[in-house]
């Protein structure tokens, strides 16, 4: 442990007296001259009336210094800039978007974003309710694959009205999932656990978040999702026999049915996904102003 008094013992100043006067003194000019500069990073603890300092103290300064000089973290060198006094920022957002894709599918830990192949959803409950289904469903391991492979259709960006929104496609994505259900298709009863999978049509989204440069803390950043299913096979393994060929007749009645599931889905990820990347990254850095 190295503490203020190793610093004036080379004083060799014999006198206790003088020792603690020193001491003291040099104790409140560190402490001062910390804390008018660092007064919000660090916390001064005083112990039996002696200020602590020791190697760890130093340690811990030098990490809050380096992260405080860091915090702005640089966005990947592949990352596309796109500015917002460009006459043709939507343009520039939406090739970039699309250019992003093998990125995504891996993770780009730089703005927060896990990996998408595949994305693993929360577990939820849906209830299906039509002319022929009443089913209770809850998903736990609920799964997508395929979710890199999306293309954005359309970007619409306004960062003086704070808005950010858009259309993207999710062309051939599919799921996994273990399922627990209750309820009847037709007049086919269909009750307990088991798993299912899908193979999804054209799933279309659209999103839009209208208060994230002008959100006071990034947990308040809120987003209206919208998803489109126009298909879905579906196939159960041990929940009720003969079930799958009904499931494959009603698929696009199940499609419409399900489409509000994915909106929540999405809609939790991308609040989550711009929560954590408004934390990383300023606005204007993600977004700069001018070239």
């Amino acid at each position: 442990m190295y503490r203020c008094h190793d610093i004036v013992e080379p004083l060799y100043v014999k006198n206790a007296y003088v020792q603690l006067i020193i001491l003291r003194s040099l104790n409140f000019i560190v402490i001062n001259v910390l804390t008018a500069h660092l007064d919000r990073y660090i916390r001064i603890v005083k112990i039996s009336n002696y200020f602590v300092s020791s190697k760890m103290f130093f340690a811990v300064l030098l990490t809050l210094f380096v992260g405080t000089v860091f915090a702005a973290a640089t966005l990947p060198s592949y990352f596309p800039r796109c500015y917002q006094d460009d006459a043709n920022v939507n343009e520039c957002i939406l090739k970039a978007a699309n250019s992003l894709n093998q990125y995504v599918r891996k993770g780009i830990p730089e703005i927060g974003l896990s990996s998408l192949d595949p994305y693993n959803a929360p577990n939820f409950t849906i209830t299906l309710e039509s002319s022929i289904t009443n089913i209770s469903a809850t998903a736990e391991n609920f799964t997508i694959y395929g979710l890199y492979n999306y293309q954005f259709n359309k970007v619409d960006f306004r960062p003086k009205d704070a808005v950010f929104g858009g259309q993207v496609t999710f062309p051939d994505s599919a799921i996994t999932t273990n399922v627990e259900m209750t309820g009847h298709l037709v007049n086919i009863p269909i009750g307990g656990w088991g798993s299912g999978t899908t193979q999804n049509g054209n799933l279309v989204c659209d999103f839009l978040v209208n208060n994230w440069s002008a959100t006071k803390s990034c947990r308040d950043i809120k987003a209206q999702v919208t998803c489109k299913l126009d298909d879905i096979e579906v196939k159960l393994e041990g929940i009720a026999d003969g079930v799958n060929p009904l499931l494959k007749a009603s698929s696009k009645l199940i499609a419409t049915e399900v489409s509000p599931a994915f909106s929540n889905i999405f809609q939790a990820f991308l609040e989550r996904f711009l929560s954590r990347m408004c934390r990383k990254y300023p606005y204007d850095t993600l977004f700069p102003k001018s070239s």
